[in-house]
């Protein structure tokens, strides 16, 4: 007998079950850490009605032949992971910071756990690397729960479909003989799938941004940027060290000052861009790139 089984026969009996016999501590040794202890679980006896009763209180009970638990979600996977962010947006005792978010509020947290996973490989650290792991699957679920919640398992569906039209050579009968046949394949199959008419350029980081758009000829008109500008041309003109480093600990004192202030500097100076390229957008100006 497996561990549990999904059962879909009817609505009542819709959802996640472990089947007895079972002892209460034997499925908290089993399923114990994947939900919070006050989610709600039913006992559906063999005999007798079901009865609510909650995860933490499952540790006290016995199923005998024949008798059923349904669990809060799915135990498997990402299943606790969307149990627990279920109860987030859950209107009725969730989190009003979470549900107060949207897509493109969440973007910085995106972007900064990705950037935090990429520095735990960098420097080594499996443990923190795989936390981090966490942190990036968290966000997907988050996305993916705040339009609604069967869009993550459209999600996955997608990207399933995608893995296994990327890979003939695993999935159908079109063996490929080396890495770079392999490779070449995937980007001639990615070319044949639809295009997405989206900015690119909002992909990188901010200082990046912002210097592809001054190549351009574009660069906020206001006297704050001004000022800067020329006490920074000032600074560099009288003081001894390289450009780089310069450059570098002014950039770094920018980030200091918004964190005084409560501040991200990053995702400031995102905002401005994205508003400047709308802008730019509106009022074409010439994109011919200066050298």
């Amino acid at each position: 007998m497996s561990e549990w089984a999904l059962r879909t026969s009817d609505s009542v009996s819709d959802g996640f079950f472990i089947e007895g016999p079972f002892s209460g501590p034997d499925i908290q040794v089993l399923f114990g850490d994947r939900f919070p202890g006050d989610s709600s679980a039913i006992v559906f006896p063999h005999q007798g009605d079901p009865y609510p009763i909650t995860w933490h209180d499952v540790q006290h009970i016995t199923l005998h032949l024949h008798d059923r638990l349904k669990l809060p979600g799915n135990p498997t996977s990402c299943g606790p992971l969307e149990h627990v962010m279920q109860r987030l947006l859950d209107p009725q005792g969730g989190c009003l910071w979470d549900q107060s978010q949207t897509s493109l509020s969440l973007l910085r947290y995106l972007l900064d756990e990705s950037y935090e996973a990429a520095e735990a490989l960098v420097a080594g650290d499996r443990q923190a690397f795989y936390d981090e792991l966490g942190d990036v699957l968290f966000q997907v679920v988050f996305h993916s729960a705040l339009a609604s919640p069967e869009v993550f398992d459209h999600v996955v569906q997608t990207q399933v479909a995608k893995l296994v039209r990327r890979h003939p050579h695993v999935f159908a009968k079109d063996p490929a003989k080396s890495v770079e046949a392999i490779n070449d394949r995937w980007e001639r199959l990615k070319a044949l799938e639809p295009s997405r008419p989206h900015d690119a350029e909002w992909t990188f980081p901010g200082l990046v941004w912002a210097k592809r758009l001054s190549k351009r000829g574009l660069k906020p008109q206001t006297r704050v940027f001004q000022a800067v500008s020329e006490l920074l041309k000032v600074y560099i003109s009288n003081q001894e060290g390289t450009l780089e480093e310069i450059l570098a600990d002014a950039a770094w004192a920018v980030a200091d000052v918004a964190r005084q202030h409560q501040q991200d500097a990053e995702w400031a100076l995102w905002k401005r861009l994205a508003f400047a390229s709308q802008e730019r957008d509106s009022h074409p100006v010439t994109d011919q790139e200066k050298p």
